[in-house]
């Protein structure tokens, strides 16, 4: 620690009245929020070979009354251990999950108005990035009656006149820049050195060099397996009529809505008609039966055919009808179409904070424009519990919560920087009715809701609302009910830490009262979507659990009392699985987890312990240096479904760029873009293989040489494809698009569309890099000049990227990575032009770039020339 001259001064006088206890009142605890500034700055994450880092806080007395040497503590979410600080003055305690409390120690003497104290810390692994640090820090104290209070530290707030702006500097602004290599680097060891930087713009601009704007695109996303453009064009005015056949009322009538229609199920009109009905669908010369169709635009005949092969394909032509249509107008075209996966998935974490209703809602429109028919909700984490289950009230009432209750009793800690009081964004839950709406909404758009409800791992939220049910019944003297639904064994000292710090969040999976809240909670979802969308499969997580239950008297118990022979802690895990199996099968229900769920030691459960007709395992941790790159082609191998969910490509809580000032945790990829989504080739997992997480380039056969299974020998297993978005650093709804969007589209044109270019290992096919470049500018131009535009009439966000920039001979040189969005350039920081590529400006001095969509515009990036 670093005390200013004039606070060191003042330490012999505070030394005689500084009192050894003080009770503060919640009004001085307010001013201490509103007047104590604090800022945070991370030093240097390059101490080691990425094992930990420095960084300071910083608190300034900002009020007109010296901030007490004793009495207060300051709480905060941090995703990283604090492992030492450099100061005697203040100790720091591990609360649970990423909670920290600081308190000041006796040799603190308090800290004089307008002087500041610097606490210099280590913490582990790293912190490359403003999102990283967490905010709404907060002082928790007690009152003269020993109640608790607190009060938010105010420049720590991540609202600003109500509104909790979009980009991190706005956001957190309490957090220092990074600005040299020891703060944006994480390693500095002989065999592992960090190659990331962030891109300049010269960088950006070499990256884009091969895109290149394409007049007036005509393309739909994802790109149709067949498709031919003629001459001409139909204009649809107000006089075209939508006609159906039965069995497709539904979709001609949503078409017709969206395009100002009419919709009828008979005309005598020969021409102006969009005819909707069924028919087969060929492609190859093969017939295809599910979510297929064929458009034809006829602009001699004036009149579009919908033919369909079931009802998702008429919804999806009447998609790419939508796509197609400019201003009315549809060019002429005829299109057969059908998927290349049945498994065409996004995953949408609810828990970490809440994702509202609406946002729900409108993500499910926009998946069902690109084609994507199955929505994985995971509505459970240590941080919280997001569906009513009526039998179990206190799982929202207390999991849905986040407060200062240490205890929890009444809400669960304000993990991921919730404050004091909880947020909009870390409380909430859907009810029954919102569910359900949700359900409807999905079904009308052919999109599948699969629920998830993580365990044993990732369950704090859970276990500490049935210890509230529990403490509630004992209270009432009833210990029978009281012990109905524990998922903790209370008399446990085993002492564990899971990824995301937490020491108690894995449900005791030797208690039967676990299993009869599993059954309890699945009853209630198969109840819930019943009559809209009959549950089919059910989604139990089961990843990153490690060390729980060694010392449990229930599970010793257990070990000493049980008819599978199980003796040890490691055999819990596959136990826990086939018990799941049976409950979820004897609702007639598929099951579905994560890779690890459905493994341990890396060696995959027998898929004929679990009765299920269908259990699929999501294949996410392929890390390349890391050998289990090849999970996804063990459990395709021991008959498990697949579906592909690699970190590295599909996971899009992951940054756009490696860049600190960018979003988002980098913990697979330094970052993904919306390029990279775009070339992950399902059919030769290994030759997706780029870098290793330094930065270090690494070929497929390294990969594979570290692979036990070293090919998909069951590839009628892999169901499909699917993107993931975790919310740690994801709090509003809108965040949540700019993170989203565009990848996503990238994910639905590989989940949809088998492209030529493809390596596939199967076959010995290779990449072809210079016809995946071609086919990528093609995409690009299609977000850049029809898709995007649309996004942003609908009022939905998206993420818009910093453009690449050079200046040579005087002359300012620009592009984009989607071409056609609009770039400005500022010649005096203040006033903006739109950039013409025809026109390159001359410029001197410094100019600024940026990229502008509506009333929306990128991070801006200076050039000096």
């Amino acid at each position: 620690m670093r005390v200013r001259r004039s606070l060191v001064s003042m330490a012999l006088a505070m030394a005689l009245t500084a009192p050894a206890a003080m009770a503060i009142t919640q009004s001085q605890l307010d001013g201490m929020g509103q007047g104590v500034d604090l800022k945070y700055q991370v030093i240097d994450n390059t101490l080691t070979d990425g094992n930990s880092f420095r960084a300071s806080i910083t608190l300034r007395n900002n009020t007109a009354q010296p901030l007490p040497a004793t009495g207060w503590s300051l709480w905060f979410s941090h995703i990283r251990d604090v492992s030492k600080l450099y100061t005697d003055q203040f100790k720091v305690t591990h609360v649970n999950g990423d909670i920290f409390k600081l308190e000041p120690t006796a040799q603190f003497r308090g800290l004089p108005a307008g002087q500041s104290v610097e606490i210099a810390f280590d913490g582990g692994n790293w912190q490359v990035a403003k999102t990283d640090v967490m905010p709404n820090w907060y002082f928790a104290a007690q009152d003269a009656k020993g109640n608790p209070i607190t009060a938010l530290l105010a420049s720590t707030s991540n609202t600003h006149n109500g509104v909790v702006p979009t980009e991190p500097s706005a956001e957190l602004p309490f957090v220092g820049d990074f600005s040299t290599p020891k703060q944006w680097k994480r390693y500095n060891g002989p065999s592992n050195i960090d190659r990331w930087n962030p891109f300049t713009a010269a960088e950006r601009y070499a990256r884009n060099a091969d895109l290149s704007v394409q007049a007036h695109p005509v393309g739909v996303v994802p790109t149709p397996a067949e498709m031919q453009l003629a001459t001409g064009n139909v204009t649809l005015g107000t006089d075209w009529v939508v006609v159906f056949d039965n069995g497709y009322e539904e979709q001609a009538r949503w078409l017709a809505a969206n395009l100002g229609l009419q919709a009828q199920s008979w005309s005598p009109n020969t021409n102006k008609v969009i005819r909707m009905g069924w028919g087969q669908v060929q492609i190859d010369g093969q017939a295809k039966w599910e979510e297929a169709y064929r458009l034809k635009v006829d602009s001699k005949g004036q009149t579009i055919q919908i033919t369909a092969a079931d009802a998702a394909g008429a919804l999806y032509a009447a998609q790419s009808l939508l796509q197609l249509e400019h201003q009315r107008v549809v060019p002429a075209v005829t299109i057969a179409d059908a998927p290349r996966f049945a498994y065409r998935g996004l995953s949408l974490d609810a828990s970490r904070n809440f994702r509202s209703k609406q946002a729900v809602l409108s993500l499910l429109d926009q998946m069902a424009s690109v084609k994507l028919n199955k929505l994985h909700l995971r509505l459970a984490d240590d941080e919280g519990w997001r569906i009513a289950i009526g039998a179990l009230p206190e799982l929202t009432d207390v999991g849905a919560r986040r407060c200062h209750d240490p205890v929890e009793r009444t809400c669960i800690l304000p993990f991921l920087g919730a404050g004091p009081n909880g947020t909009e964004q870390s409380d909430g839950f859907y009810s029954a009715d919102d569910y359900r709406e949700i359900l409807s909404h999905a079904k009308a758009l052919n999109i599948e809701v699969i629920p998830e409800i993580d365990m044993p791992g990732h369950a704090h939220a859970a276990i500490k609302a049935m210890d509230a049910r529990s403490a509630r019944l004992s209270e009432a003297n009833q210990p029978q009910q009281a012990a109905e639904y524990r998922l903790s064994d209370p008399d446990d000292r085993t002492d564990y830490t899971s990824v995301q710090m937490f020491k108690d969040n894995a449900m005791n999976v030797c208690m039967e009262s676990t299993y009869r809240f599993i059954d309890t909670v699945v009853g209630e979802l198969v109840a819930l979507h019943q009559g809209i969308q009959p549950l089919k499969t059910f989604h139990f997580g089961g990843d990153e659990v490690a060390g729980a239950w060694k010392q449990s008297p229930a599970c010793q118990a257990f070990f000493a009392n049980n008819s599978q022979g199980i003796k040890d802690p490691s055999q819990l895990s596959q136990y826990f699985v086939e018990r799941v199996s049976g409950i979820t099968s004897a609702y007639g229900l598929n099951m579905g987890g994560w890779e690890d769920g459905l493994m341990h030691d890396n060696k995959v459960y027998p898929r004929s312990n679990l009765t299920n007709a269908l259990v699929s395992g999501n294949a996410w941790q392929n890390i390349w240096e890391w050998g289990v790159a090849d999970r996804a082609y063990k459990l395709a191998n021991a008959s498990y479904g697949v579906i592909y969910n690699q970190a590295t490509h599909l996971y899009f809580d992951h940054p756009n760029e490696p860049d600190p000032a960018e979003r988002g945790y980098y913990w697979a990829p330094r970052f993904t873009d919306t390029r990279k989504t775009f070339g992950f080739m399902p059919d030769d997992l290994f030759a997706n293989a780029d870098y290793t997480r330094a930065g270090k380039p690494i070929s497929k056969a390294e990969v594979a040489d570290g692979a036990t299974a070293k090919t998909l020998e069951q590839p009628a297993n892999v169901l499909g494809m699917q993107g993931s978005l975790w919310a740690e650093t994801v709090r509003t709804d809108n965040q949540l698009e700019e993170m989203l969007f565009p990848r996503v589209f990238a994910l639905a044109e590989r989940a949809w569309h088998k492209a030529g270019w493809e390596a596939n290992d199967n076959a010995g096919k290779p990449a072809d890099n210079q016809a995946r470049n071609s086919d990528y500018n093609r995409f690009a131009n299609l977000l850049g000049q029809r898709v995007l535009p649309k996004l942003e009439a609908r009022g939905i966000d998206f993420y818009l990227p910093v453009p690449g920039a050079v200046i040579q001979g005087g002359v300012l040189k620009a592009n984009s990575p989607f071409p056609g969005l609009t770039i400005q350039y500022s010649l005096d920081g203040g006033s903006w032009q739109v950039y013409d590529a025809a026109n390159m400006p001359s410029v001197s001095g410094k100019v600024a770039v940026r990229t502008a969509s509506g009333l929306r515009t990128s991070r801006n990036v200076i050039i000096n020339h």
